[in-house]
């Protein structure tokens, strides 16, 4: 442990990069990144995102920072300090497979997707970061001058960004439930766009709003009934972010919670099929009839009649402030896009915030 807090103390420029974890790191990871001022990059599902500890380092949309290929050039890190498992965001695990890692592993095995980890330290979270936080405060450690103000501030002109694009838009409808759910809410992301919407767009918050997703079980399936069950186990009031494809593959789940009496309020963005394959090049390359038949399968289920199904009130809104009403009580609340204009939409926000940076 001196040994590797040695090591963090030489880098100048490092990261802390928070991703899905079983304990409660929130805490122990504030002391840390206050000990080295390093940024620290929170993926939502770590818990160290939003919550009542320090959060002055916590760094909430690097998933947009850096798709800005001039701020990801600029702020590559020396050395990363990894905690919990590897987060969802695509451009974050570009930025990990060209850096130097030490890997946190309580579970003494190798979850290490990038593959060139300098150090996995079979260890427990909490007291590894407590531990090695003691030992740079006696060393008194400090990152370079500049670099976490650097993240910090270009993280700032992200809300602005997303506010500025019209609306529906999918993840201006996930960001709107940061003030609109009650203290101690449980989140839980959908596989597929959802967690990924949530992960980049998504603001640290003082107040305690837990999230949880299924990654690592791949597909949409059982998502709804994987809700219920946390909700059901937690007793917290529960929230689903889904897309209309997952909800349906999961329809029994949903007739199921309303059987065993759990309450879930369903925030769902029908886009008519699977959006997240819009991203991708078969996007423009495929037969238009072929992909919407074979790869974006829109279903053409009214969610009114699902929500009719399910003895849940149907509620359409468009704007984050229609959103945060329609949350209020349990419900399926449906926001409709178009996947061309989700797609062009989170192109644009990117774009703004590259124009944000390039004036700052």
């Amino acid at each position: 442990m001196q040994e590797l807090a040695a090591r963090m103390a030489g880098a100048q420029r490092g990261l802390i990069v928070c991703g899905p974890c079983s304990e409660e790191v929130a805490g122990p990871v504030a002391r840390l990144a206050r000990a080295a001022g390093w940024p620290v990059l929170a993926e939502p599902t770590s818990g160290v995102r939003c919550g009542e500890h320090d959060r002055s380092h916590v760094v909430a949309h690097y998933d947009v920072l850096l798709r800005v290929e001039g701020f990801a050039s600029a702020h590559a890190p020396e050395l990363v300090l990894r905690v919990g498992d590897m987060p969802t965001s695509k451009p974050l695990r570009a930025l990990l497979a060209g850096s130097s890692q030490v890997l946190l592993d309580p579970h003494a095995g190798w979850h290490e997707p990038t593959r060139n980890a300098e150090l996995i330290l079979h260890a427990a979270a909490r007291p590894a970061c407590d531990a090695l936080a003691a030992a740079l405060e006696i060393r008194g450690a400090q990152g370079a001058a500049g670099w976490l103000d650097e993240w910090t501030a270009a993280d700032a002109l992200v809300p602005p960004a997303l506010a500025g694009a019209p609306d529906p838009f999918e993840p201006k409808a996930h960001a709107a439930l940061e003030t609109a759910v009650p203290d101690g809410a449980l989140l839980w992301l959908s596989s597929s766009m959802p967690v990924r919407d949530v992960e980049a767009y998504f603001p640290g918050s003082s107040r305690r709003i837990r999230f949880l997703a299924n990654r690592g079980a791949n597909g949409i399936d059982g998502v709804v009934s994987s809700a219920a069950g946390a909700a059901r186990a937690t007793g917290a009031p529960t929230f689903l972010l889904i897309g209309e494809l997952a909800l349906l593959h999961d329809l029994g789940g949903l007739l199921a919670a309303r059987r065993a009496g759990i309450d879930l309020t369903v925030l769902c963005a029908n886009n008519g099929g699977g959006g997240i394959f819009d991203f991708l090049p078969v996007a423009k390359h495929a037969d238009p009839a072929l992909y919407e038949e074979h790869v974006a399968t829109p279903s053409g289920v009214g969610l009114a009649a699902v929500a009719a199904l399910a003895g849940m009130e149907h509620r359409p809104v468009v704007t984050p402030t229609e959103v945060a009403l329609a949350v209020a009580s349990p419900g399926l609340v449906e926001v409709r896009t178009e996947r061309a204009d989700n797609v062009r939409l989170h192109r644009e926000v990117v774009d703004r915030v590259a124009a944000a940076l390039e004036s700052a």
